[in-house]
């Protein structure tokens, strides 16, 4: 692919890239997982990415992300609530998914607006933090005999609707990021 081709490609994604919808991974501790959910995000146009890591490191399965994290700007945080507050003090709805009693089917959010979707560990789900600080406890409902989804799977299925709202809203119509931050993104991306 030629140079412009190339910054054209990059431009054509960058524009429909969405500013006010990210995703909270917390304490996953499986790089398949991971990766598959950074993958989804590339997928459905997400930029922003935050990782609470709780003092481990974050490891990646290239095969599985195709190279998508190197798209995507990561943060990493030590502890959920910096992260959430540090989100809420942005405006971002938390929609925290879990399994527990008083939940709503993911399909009855709104996610047109800013809004943060926080996804829990493989085992233990979320933190008690993250359920304190949600705006809605969201779930992917079940008729099966399991409880959930895997949750690269169940992340999908949500950034997906996600997608289809904003989509029908015409939010992936123009570039949502100012011309200094588009800038920004773009500039790193020619890097590669």
């Amino acid at each position: 692919m030629t140079t412009l081709e190339r910054k054209r490609r990059l431009l054509e994604v960058l524009e429909k890239r969405q500013k006010d919808l990210t995703i909270v991974l917390e304490r996953l501790r499986n790089p398949h997982n991971i990766s598959a959910i950074l993958r989804s995000c590339d997928a459905v146009g997400i930029q922003y990415v935050h990782i609470v890591e709780e003092g481990r490191a974050v490891a990646l399965s290239r095969s599985v992300s195709r190279g998508s994290a190197q798209w995507l700007d990561i943060s990493f945080y030590a502890d959920s609530l910096n992260c959430l507050r540090f989100l809420k003090d942005q405006d971002f709805k938390i929609y925290v998914t879990t399994v527990s009693s008083s939940v709503r089917d993911f399909r009855e959010v709104d996610y047109t607006c800013p809004c943060a979707i926080v996804v829990g560990s493989e085992l233990e789900g979320v933190s008690r933090e993250a359920l304190e600080e949600a705006d809605e406890c969201i779930v992917v409902p079940m008729v099966g005999f399991v409880q959930s989804f895997n949750v690269s799977v169940a992340t999908a299925i949500i950034l997906y609707e996600a997608f289809k709202q904003r989509e029908k809203a015409g939010m992936y119509s123009s570039c949502r990021f100012p011309l200094e931050e588009k800038e920004r993104i773009l500039s790193r991306w020619l890097r590669f």
